[in-house]
């Protein structure tokens, strides 16, 4: 009986020890899960933004995402929309079943400074979801001047903002422009019309070199261009975007989603994206560039994506931001604007953040105008990141910045760490965090280059601080981590004797120098290690700014502690540029001659982690139906054949927003916008035109004015002896003389080609050029011929082409001209 009494006393005494146990542990794992979800978690919320687009004779184009605030105009520059004759334009807003109060718009300059009309549409038409407006702006719009369009939509007590650049100008074309892009990729999908493609394109010695489906140009077959043996069907029609227009050429873009069956059956899903510069003459478009990429999205779930060499991306670029943990046990990589984690040891896959819907999907969600960097992993999952540039849906719906974000991969949920709000220019954001974005690993304080600032951020507070400003163009370098970031101390490209590195997690900064008759530049990083080149002062060549020589005699490599890795250099051979390319720097070099410097053959530097690299990165295989596919190696073979997949879930409520100022000492660079977007930031015009030249683009300068345009030059030009300033005409080639004396703002375009100097005599603006004879002023052109006059003279005369060509080439292409503005 005593034992009985015993056994059940223990019994009851066990039974409350873990019972407060087991509460004592719900309200510990309460608490800890509450300092990372403190409020819910859910998937993210759906866009709620109407989208607007313009009407031309009824087809949609240039279709506008909402900002949830009003945004810098002098820093946007996504559309152009041509005016009608009478100053008129339609638009649509799809609402998506949001109702809206009221629609106005704003007209200003180009700039932002000055606003021309402030008017509230007072007629809406609305079928359904649908509301068309027809808008007539003032008479104030001057002809061949770009405004800024300004479209207000009031919603449910708040407002979101719409911008275009709007044009008035005779013989666009526009509607010839949108229907032969619409009919073209209608032609490619569904293979008919072959005759009017083949006749569109340019075949050459480059045709189908590469056997890919990612990336297609004018150069393509026409069996290439209609997708080969893909055989895809529409997902998505596209909605043009117009982002150049002139009397003589258009630039559009179109994205859109198509479809395919896989060997076998499941279905294939593909975002690509169309460039298109185009040419009206005769009656007739032109095709003068095209080109296309192809990006599948990865859908784990929908047919096996796994091999033993690697994950299967199918056809995509080969550019892929990815990054592992010291161990390889999580692979995180962004596909198609989505985050995705890769588990090895489980062979289980986590989609883990990004703004496309997999259901419900509609223009919002893959609006392409954001990136997303990985910060860091750890072999539990867990990774760190940034969506950087405009928000498409979620708590920050319609602005613009840098979201950092934490995933915890036990708990599967993302949280929100900081919004760093900005209102510069969105592709511009996306480029400057490829090269400067950290985080410390006590998550106090995230670094961020900006516009030629580099930012500290308090994570808890929200304070911005400066850490570095003047941070001049092509003078800086950033490593693959983020963590190490390295500038010119003096800003000076072809002249800077000290060069800065910083170690962002622990703010200690390190300098390098050279000799007193040297000058240094940063060049890359290969992964953690910088590279900088040294090149005699007596060697550099800079008369005419940009288009310099930068002939380094030595490249050195070091390490994060300062010691030297590396150190390369050729008797007799000087590097003039480096090319980073995965784990390998491409050099260009040169040889140094009496004459100058002559092109000698190129050399590599490859990384000493070149067989870790080989197993965990980027490798392709070849398909019969799909060609090349891009393979994502995780650090070793893989086992799995099918793998399970997760979704996150993003924890709601709110986070520190911390608000990054613009840059009020903004240096004035020269922007090459190309493919629809920005490809390039430059310091000086000409070496901005020869890329733009190559690329098949234009140059902007800060001020939003027109620069320079591939394909936008008449047949043949005289400008009239009146309408040329007399400083061009006395010949002089002092610049600070000439800008006096025009007002206006003078360019040296010296390094560029005639046929690129052209399109300033083309738009009424005369060009001097140097000759072993001296100085000629060109004042017009034809098809064979130059017009060139002599200083003081009054009558020009005629030069052949070529000869005029080759005259200039002997004296070296040295040109000047000026832009529109003023001085």
């Amino acid at each position: 009986m005593r034992e009985n009494v015993l056994y059940i006393r223990n019994l009851l005494i066990r039974i409350v020890f873990l019972t407060v146990l087991f509460i004592v542990s719900v309200i510990g794992f309460s608490r800890m899960i509450n300092k990372v979800t403190p409020d819910t978690a859910t998937v993210m919320s759906s866009s709620t933004f109407p989208l607007v687009c313009m009407q031309k004779d009824g087809v949609d184009f240039n279709e506008l995402h909402g900002y949830s605030r009003e945004i810098n105009a002098s820093e946007l520059r996504d559309s152009i929309t041509p005016l009608s004759d009478t100053r008129g334009i339609t638009i649509k807003i799809e609402t998506f079943g949001t109702a809206v109060d009221s629609v106005s718009y704003e007209v200003s300059t180009i700039d932002g400074t000055k606003s021309l009309e402030n008017t509230k549409v007072i007629k809406l038409n609305q079928d359904g979801d649908t509301i068309t407006a027809d808008l007539t702006l003032m008479d104030k719009i001057l002809m061949n001047q770009e405004y800024v369009l300004k479209i207000q939509v009031a919603t449910g007590g708040r407002n979101i903002y719409y911008y275009t650049h709007v044009l008035l100008a005779d013989g666009l074309h526009t509607s010839d422009y949108l229907n032969f892009a619409a009919g073209f990729w209608d032609k490619c999908i569904n293979k008919t019309d072959l005759d009017s493609v083949g006749q569109a394109i340019e075949p050459d010695d480059t045709t189908d070199q590469d056997d890919t489906l990612a990336y297609m140009d004018i150069h393509d077959s026409v069996q290439r261009l209609t997708w080969g043996k893909l055989n895809p069907q529409i997902f998505y029609k596209p909605t043009p975007r117009l982002t150049e227009i002139n009397e003589n050429t258009a630039t559009m873009t179109m994205d859109y989603r198509i479809s395919a069956a896989s060997d076998a059956g499941a279905q294939e899903v593909y975002d690509v994206h169309e460039y298109y510069r185009l040419r009206y003459t005769d009656s007739r478009v032109y095709l003068l560039n095209f080109e296309r990429t192809t990006d599948q999205i990865f859908d784990p779930e929908n047919g096996s994506v796994l091999t033993k060499d690697g994950i299967d991306l199918g056809i995509t670029q080969k550019e892929v931001e990815y990054k592992a943990d010291s161990k390889n046990r999580c692979i995180a990589f962004v596909q198609e604007d989505v985050l995705w984690t890769y588990m090895t040891q489980k062979g289980s896959f986590t989609r883990v953040f990004g703004f496309p819907q997999t259901e419900n999907m509609d223009a919002r969600d893959f609006y392409r105008q954001n990136t997303i960097r990985i910060i860091r992993v750890d072999e539990n999952g867990n990774v760190t990141f940034a969506v950087g540039g405009y928000m498409n849906r979620g708590s920050h719906e319609g602005d613009n910045g840098i979201a950092l974000y934490y995933y915890d991969a036990g708990s599967n949920m993302v949280s929100e760490l900081a919004f760093l709000q900005s209102d510069g220019n969105t592709e511009r954001i996306q480029l400057d965090m490829k090269d400067c974005l950290y985080l410390t690993q006590n998550d106090k304080t995230c670094y961020v280059f900006l516009s030629g600032v580099l930012y500290a951020v308090d994570m808890a507070s929200g304070e911005v601080k400066e850490v570095r400003k003047g941070i001049s163009n092509e003078c800086y370098a950033g490593s693959e981590s983020g963590r190490y970031f390295a500038w010119l101390k003096e800003g000076k490209v072809y002249g800077s004797s000290e060069l800065e590195e910083i170690d962002l997690e622990s703010g200690e900064t390190r300098t390098y120098s050279c000799g007193q008759d040297e000058y240094l530049r940063p060049l890359s990083f290969m992964k953690e290690d910088l590279v900088y080149g040294i090149a005699k002062q007596g060697d550099v060549q800079v008369p005419h700014g940009g288009n310099g020589i930068f002939p380094m005699y030595q490249l050195q490599i070091v390490d994060a502690d300062g010691n030297s890795v590396k150190t390369y250099q050729a008797d007799g051979i000087y590097v003039k540029g480096v090319q980073k390319t995965g784990n390998m720097l491409n050099l260009s070099r040169v040889a140094k001659k009496d004459s100058g410097y002559e092109d000698a053959p190129a050399d590599q530097i490859v990384s000493s982690d070149t067989a870790a690299d080989v197993e965990l990165g980027i490798a392709t295989q070849v398909d019969d139906r799909k060609r090349t596919e891009v393979l994502l190696r995780v650090g070793g073979t893989i086992s799995f054949e099918k793998a399970d997949t997760a979704v996150s879930r993003l924890v709601t409520g709110t986070s520190k927003t911390a608000v990054i100022p613009m840059n009020p000492d903004m240096q004035d660079l020269y922007y090459v916008y190309a493919s629809g977007g920005l490809t390039a930031m430059y310091t000086y015009p000409n070496d901005a035109i020869v890329k733009a030249d190559s690329v098949f683009g234009v140059v902007i300068n800060q001020s939003q004015d027109y620069v320079w345009v591939r394909g936008d030059k008449v047949d043949q030009v005289e400008i009239p002896m009146k309408k040329i300033p007399e400083s061009v005409r006395s010949g002089t080639t002092d610049v600070s003389q000439l800008q006096i004396g025009i007002g206006k703002q003078v360019v040296d375009l010296s390094g560029c080609t005639l046929d690129e100097v052209l399109y300033f005599v083309s738009h009424g603006r005369p060009v001097i050029a140097q000759t072993a004879e001296g100085v000629k002023i060109i004042v017009g052109y034809d098809k064979y011929n130059t017009y060139l006059l002599n200083p003081g003279d009054t009558k020009w005369t005629y030069f052949g082409m070529q000869d005029s060509t080759d005259l200039f080439a002997a004296a070296g292409n040295v040109f000047y001209s000026y832009l529109d503005s003023a001085a």
